[in-house]
């Protein structure tokens, strides 16, 4: 009983889990089904040191493909027609290729109709962790004693249309296997089957990073950034040209996957997308994106923010210029309401809440997939979530633990300046006569709670700003706020939410 519960857990465990912890096999019986499709010793006592995917065309019941397996401190591989083969180590560098050594000498695995052959045997280089294999031909980058880098072929041929070495390479292994390759002095980028992506033209290249859209939506390229002359540009993993190099500057954010910051020599920053089109125009002294805390922005982050500078003063604004916070000098002030921008938007607080990406609680699935590809069924969908939006986001924002805060009184224009403690950005004026004001710094304390309950809030400017609150004495003197920006207010409109993309 404990054998079969064991070999269940253990097929329910290769089937989800690719690089899970070792697993002790108890006996030939459980390893048997760990492995179905090898012969292998009798002896108990086999470690499951790692298994590899699962492998396109191979039937569910054999579905383990290959492992790399101890016994007695020796690493094997079992496969399904191989094993165990005694090796030092073993690597993955493509669905259908396999590489072990042993000492200085390097095999080759290729799956073939279902099954692994050895295609390269006993190789006196050592074979880097990129390739691809297509069936049973394979390309393969190797380093030789002397430190050069070269392809070759399943046979160990070296792959004509590449150059004989390479003086250096860098294998971006989490990015799709992108190789930036040098020779001549010259840099560019390779795929793992040897193809050039980026032309072997550039004094300097290096991948930027995995680039990704608001909501989880990889990029359709890895970008590179590219040094020409002392001059910077991007290309693509997929031939693109993004920008040429022509810039003395450029930056990116990642959840912004085809728009980039840039500086002509001599001149300001702008920023545009890969297709040419201008975002913002090339009048700003800076242009930086921003890297919210995770704690701060919640599970799904900004799709665009970036702090632009002007002369002393830095705003941040949004993928399309519009200003999430305006122009300020003073550093202190601007950094903090930077950090907590994200816990008080409003379009931030909507897109986290109701999952704008995936089908709404109260959406039928036809209803969801007909606004996926209708931006006028989008945004009346999004409209029909604002007055919910609104009372969850003021609830969320001031909770039950809000204070009001009373600061100093000028006596010429008889205001009192107060604040909440749960909007940062905004500071209030009431009217009190001076012949009020003691008594009502005295009372503010214990009237505060009263007052709260009497608040109204409104959205301004993507946060939270209060509209009007009421202060009653125990005297029966009642002295209220009403915020003139609140005048006339509705609710956010489509275009007060355009952070959402």
């Amino acid at each position: 009983m404990r054998k079969t519960i064991i070999a269940a857990f253990l097929l329910v465990l290769g089937a989800i889990s690719l690089d899970a912890q070792d697993v002790v096999v108890s006996g030939n019986g459980d390893f048997k089904r760990l492995c179905e499709g090898n012969t292998l010793p009798a002896e108990e006592g086999w470690t499951v040191v790692k298994k590899n995917v699962a492998i396109p065309g191979v039937t569910p019941e054999i579905w383990c493909g290959i492992a790399r397996i101890r016994k007695a401190e020796k690493n094997y591989i079992a496969t399904l027609a191989y094993g165990p083969i005694r090796c030092d180590d073993m690597w993955r560098l493509s669905e259908g290729l396999v590489v072990f050594n042993k000492g200085n000498k390097y095999s080759a695995l290729c799956l073939v109709d279902g099954k692994w052959k050895q295609t390269l045997s006993g190789y006196n280089c050592r074979i880097i962790a990129c390739g691809h294999a297509d069936g049973a031909k394979a390309q393969m980058l190797v380093r030789d004693k002397n430190g050069f880098f070269s392809w070759i072929d399943q046979g160990g041929k070296h792959i004509e249309g590449t150059p004989e070495h390479y003086e250096d390479a860098i294998i971006y292994r989490a990015h799709g296997d992108v190789v930036a390759v040098k020779t001549g002095g010259k840099w560019g980028a390779m795929s793992a089957d040897a193809r050039v992506v980026v032309p072997i033209q550039y004094d300097t290249l290096f991948l930027t990073a995995p680039l990704r859209q608001w909501g989880g939506k990889w990029a359709d390229a890895n970008w590179l950034y590219v040094n020409k002359d002392g001059l910077w540009g991007v290309r693509g993993d997929n031939g693109a040209e993004a920008l040429p190099p022509v810039y003395g500057g450029l930056s990116y954010w990642p959840t912004a996957p085809d728009t980039w910051c840039y500086r002509r020599p001599g001149g300001k920053w702008g920023m545009m997308e890969s297709s040419g089109a201008s975002v913002l125009p090339e009048e700003y002294d800076g242009l930086s994106p921003y890297s919210f805390n995770s704690y701060v922005s919640g599970d799904r982050r900004l799709p665009f923010a970036i702090v632009a500078r002007r002369g002393r003063g830095r705003a941040l604004l949004n993928h399309k210029g519009k200003e999430l916070l305006p122009y300020m000098e003073d550093d202190d002030i601007f950094d903090m309401m930077v950090m907590f921008y994200p816990r008080n938007s409003f379009s931030v607080f909507a897109w986290n809440r109701y999952k704008l990406w995936a089908k709404g609680e109260f959406e039928s699935q036809a209803d969801f997939e007909a606004r996926r590809k209708d931006p006028s069924m989008t945004a009346g969908y999004i409209s029909s979530l604002i007055p919910a939006a609104e009372r969850a986001f003021i609830s969320a924002i001031i909770g039950k633990d809000a204070k009001l805060i009373l600061s100093r009184y000028d006596a010429e224009s008889e205001t009192f300046v107060f604040s909440i403690d749960k909007i940062l950005q905004d500071t209030y004026s009431i009217k009190v006569p001076r012949s009020d004001a003691a008594l009502f710094r005295e009372d503010f304390e214990s009237i505060s709670q009263d007052a709260l309950a009497s608040a109204k809030y409104f959205i301004h400017n993507d946060m939270l700003s209060l509209g009007s609150i009421s202060f009653t004495t125990p005297e029966g003197k009642t002295f209220r706020f009403v915020n003139p920006v609140a005048k006339g207010y509705a609710l956010p409109s489509l275009k007060d939410l355009d952070l959402i993309r």
